[in-house]
């Protein structure tokens, strides 16, 4: 099982690193954004991880980027900072990194100039990975406003001329008006899972406190051919999401320590 680092934001990665050992997790993916924010040496998260007991992934930059803007300045410095995240990458030893797509500018203008733009920017991205001998995944987002990369027929299309090296990353949590499995079953390449529960008004919050089907994200958690990464952002010291998404898993027996 993965944890995202962002479960354990308030800390630098190494530490958590350590923390994910503790919890005798077998992996965790590494938000660029909080190397960078606790301006981390990648080496002592390399050094942390010297004995490779955990699988280290990555997540790039996202916030406040548009790898498709109308802008060509914000949609250059888009595609660096992602860059910059699989640099990282290789930096700490992680080997897929997941990016988001880019999103609509101007709602009015057609889809098709937005994915023309997008295409540009992921051969750019792919480019790149290859001479980090790097795997990038593309994640599908969730239905919301200006986001276009919402279904497995979008995503599908997108990635097409980017087989066999362009992977997908499926969000459970961003599938609100289909059954995930369906949505799963229909996206190709996938390479990574992320996980989460849902509130009615809040994405991304702890396990077994949202509405999501219990049965159903046990299904998810089952699968062992791919990684599966249990996501949320806790800023506090606390460890609270951390903790609580451990006990949830335990629940599930699908950690050690389960409770007899």
């Amino acid at each position: 099982m993965h944890f995202a680092s962002t479960l354990a934001w308030a800390y630098p990665v190494d530490e958590v690193v350590q923390l994910a050992k503790q919890s005798e997790l077998s992996g965790l993916e590494v938000w660029a954004e909080q190397v960078w924010f606790h301006g981390t040496n990648p080496e002592k998260i390399r050094e942390a991880n010297r004995d490779q007991s955990i699988n280290l992934t990555m997540h790039a930059a996202s916030w406040d980027l548009n790898i498709c803007s109308l802008e060509k300045e914000i949609r250059e410095s888009s595609v660096r900072q992602i860059q910059h995240s699989i640099k990282l990458a290789d930096e700490i030893g992680a080997d897929s990194i997941t990016f988001h797509p880019g999103r609509l500018t101007l709602p009015q203008m057609k889809q098709e100039i937005y994915e023309t733009l997008m295409m540009e920017s992921i051969f750019t991205l792919i480019e790149t990975a290859k001479r980090y001998k790097k795997t990038l995944s593309i994640e599908l987002m969730e239905i919301k406003a200006k986001e276009f990369v919402t279904s497995p027929d979008t995503m599908n299309r997108l990635i097409a001329d980017f087989l066999p090296e362009l992977k997908t990353t499926f969000d459970v949590a961003h599938i609100s008006e289909d059954v995930p499995q369906h949505v799963f079953a229909e996206l190709i390449n996938v390479d990574k899972i992320h996980i989460s529960d849902n509130s009615k008004s809040q994405l991304h919050v702890p396990l077994g406190t949202g509405i999501l089907d219990r049965n159903m994200l046990k299904e998810f958690f089952s699968i062992s051919s791919i990684p599966v990464v249990v996501e949320g952002f806790d800023p506090s010291e606390s460890l609270n999401w951390w903790k609580h998404n451990l006990h949830y898993l335990k629940s599930l027996e699908m950690m050690k320590g389960v409770p007899q």
